[in-house]
């Protein structure tokens, strides 16, 4: 402004003096002449010159003072409106919400800074006017900003984003802009900040997960696509596609049907049927065969769905190619190896049912042939013990007895395994049976053959279960039976028939008060010949839980045992309910 301004004064202050120098030569030399032109006399001459300069005097006076007057209005009008537009100014910077500053180019100390910047660095007044701009930088930005300052000319400036450094020492990113200015007679510059650290922190933290998110893709066996909505664009492909067809992610990208080409001619319309459910469904799914470039058959796994936008349109689509080939041949040899094994075993359950009929057979014949031989020596047992009873001395009869008995325990035996032969080869049939008139038959031919036992037995009304008829009666004879062997030395006999359950299986308990055993290993129970009394104490087989856990198994039941010595023993068996319509009727 000074230099504007200097000539153009120049040129109105000559111009006044000029304008006043011919104004007062015309005056003198016009006022000369008219005074002339109206008298000749002397004295009114003189008088009239004197009155003349007087008025020229008083004339240019009032000129003067005008002059001078306006000229002072104009400058006190001006320096008013400096020092409103300085007030306005220093308002603005003082007041601003953003932190500003102004400092010396040269020595780049800080000459002002508005309450905004004392408060966002934590410095007072006073200490930022101690300050220069390195003292707000981090070390390691110095040579960067040195380097900006050589750089930098006057004018209006966007610095960008630089780092500073506050008070605590907290490190934040702001955004300054730059405007040269004369301050206090020096060159500066003006500065204004603004903070953007939770932008760059953003920014940055959304670098690093699209980075994370390119080098998960980049390892990534699958490979991963995206597409227009329309599907003609490919926006995205991960470099895995090489891998699994051949073909490059640019290849893939510059064109949308290579896609189709690369499919097994076979399966291209498993391929298109899976788009078009896709634009129908929102998702597809389905497997099917590509020719890779190396010319390779390769089955591949190919999920997909559309990407919609919170108003429900489609935006984009993306999907997942995996190689899902070794696992199709891991399948293939599992699928031929299934069939192997199927084959072996029912090979091996052909010959196994073929040697178990043989074994059937042969235990058959064998148990017939033993009973022949063991009917005879029982009755020429008793013959003898009968026709040289008064030959034969105590010790005599006694061997004989224990003959007898040891061939009709033989001969029991023979007849347990060959119930247990039976109960495997039996056919079953399931139908509705009561136990309960069955239990009762049983229990009356016990007391026939011991007619002098004391023992009470109790049963439900009925007891209906899903069974085979003809297996009960050989399963309830040998559980009753041991109830019955088992409680012969007590006088207070007491065997139940019982329910304890009636739900997704019945289980029928028979429970007595007799001897009782330590149960221990509950496997043992119903193996073969297992004892768990002498033969001096009860007779038996040996067999006749095996009998019972086989035709339970039979029926794909349950059985067990639950005894203590001197306390009684109680045998749980589970069947499986009855029909609706068979219970009902």
């Amino acid at each position: 402004m000074k230099a504007a301004w200097t000539p153009h004064g120049f040129r109105l202050a000559l111009g006044i003096g000029v304008l006043y120098a011919v104004l007062g030569v015309v005056w003198i030399f016009a006022s000369d002449t008219f005074v002339a032109s109206l008298s000749s006399d002397p004295a009114w001459l003189a008088a009239a010159q004197r009155y003349k300069g007087v008025f020229y005097v008083i004339g240019t006076s009032l000129g003067l003072i005008f002059l001078v007057y306006a000229g002072y209005r104009r400058i006190f009008d001006a320096r008013d409106r400096a020092d409103a537009m300085e007030l306005h100014a220093r308002d603005l910077f003082v007041q601003h919400p953003k932190p500003m500053w102004v400092y010396d180019r040269e020595t780049l100390r800080f000459l002002a800074v508005n309450e905004a910047a004392t408060r966002y660095y934590g410095y007072s007044h006073e200490e930022f006017l101690q300050m220069t701009l390195g003292d707000i930088r981090p070390a390691e930005d110095l040579p960067l900003m040195l380097k900006a300052r050589q750089d930098a000319v006057p004018g209006h400036h966007d610095i960008g984003v630089v780092r500073h450094r506050k008070k605590s020492g907290e490190i934040v990113f702001v955004h300054l802009t730059l405007h040269t200015v004369e301050f206090l007679q020096r060159e500066a510059a003006m500065v204004m900040a603004i903070d953007v650290t939770s932008d760059v922190m953003s920014k940055r933290a959304l670098e690093r997960q699209q980075a994370q998110f390119r080098q998960l893709h980049q390892s990534l066996s699958d490979a991963l696509w995206i597409a227009s909505a329309d599907g003609r664009t490919m926006l995205y492909v991960s470099p895995a596609i090489e891998q699994i067809c051949g073909w490059t992610p640019e290849e893939m990208m510059a064109n949308p049907d290579l896609w189709l080409q690369v499919v097994h001619p076979d399966d291209v319309d498993i391929a298109k049927s899976s788009g078009a459910a896709l634009q129908a469904v929102g998702e597809a799914r389905c497997e099917y065969r590509i020719l890779a470039r190396s010319g390779a058959i390769k089955w591949v796994l190919d999920r997909k769905r559309l990407i919609v936008d919170e108003e429900g349109l489609v935006t984009l689509m993306g999907g997942i190619l995996k190689d899902i080939t070794a696992a199709k041949e891991d399948e293939a040899r599992r699928a031929e190896s299934h069939l192997e094994l199927e084959r072996l075993v029912a090979q091996r359950t052909s010959e196994l049912v073929r040697v178990n009929a043989e074994l059937d057979a042969y235990a058959r014949t064998i148990a017939h042939d033993l009973k022949s031989p063991l009917v005879s020596v029982v009755g020429f047992t008793q013959i003898l013990q009968k026709r040289y009873a008064n030959v034969l001395d105590e010790d005599g009869a006694r061997l004989t007895g224990r003959i007898e008995r040891a061939a009709k325990q033989m001969a029991s035996l023979v007849n347990d395994l060959l119930s247990l032969s039976r109960v495997s080869t039996t056919v079953l049939t399931l139908v509705d049976v009561d136990l309960v008139p069955i239990a009762q038959d049983i229990m009356e031919e016990f007391r026939q053959q011991e007619p002098e036992r004391k023992l009470r037995f109790d049963a439900p009304a009925s007891l209906h279960v899903c069974a085979d008829a003809g297996l009960m009666r050989p399963l309830l004879t040998n559980l009753l039976g041991n109830a019955w062997k088992f409680t012969g030395k007590r006088a207070d006999a007491h065997v139940q028939l019982l329910v304890d359950a009636a739900g997704p299986e019945v289980i029928v308990r028979i429970q007595d008060n007799g001897v009782g055993f330590d149960a221990g290993n509950g496997e043992l129970l119903f193996q073969p010949f297992q004892r768990f009394h002498t033969l001096s104490e009860f007779s038996g087989t040996g067999i006749g839980l095996t009998t019972c856990q086989r035709i339970v198994a039979r029926h794909h039941q349950r059985i067990w045992v639950e005894s203590k010595p001197g306390e009684g023993t109680s045998v749980f068996v589970t069947f499986a309910p009855l029909p609706e319509k068979a219970s009902a009727s």
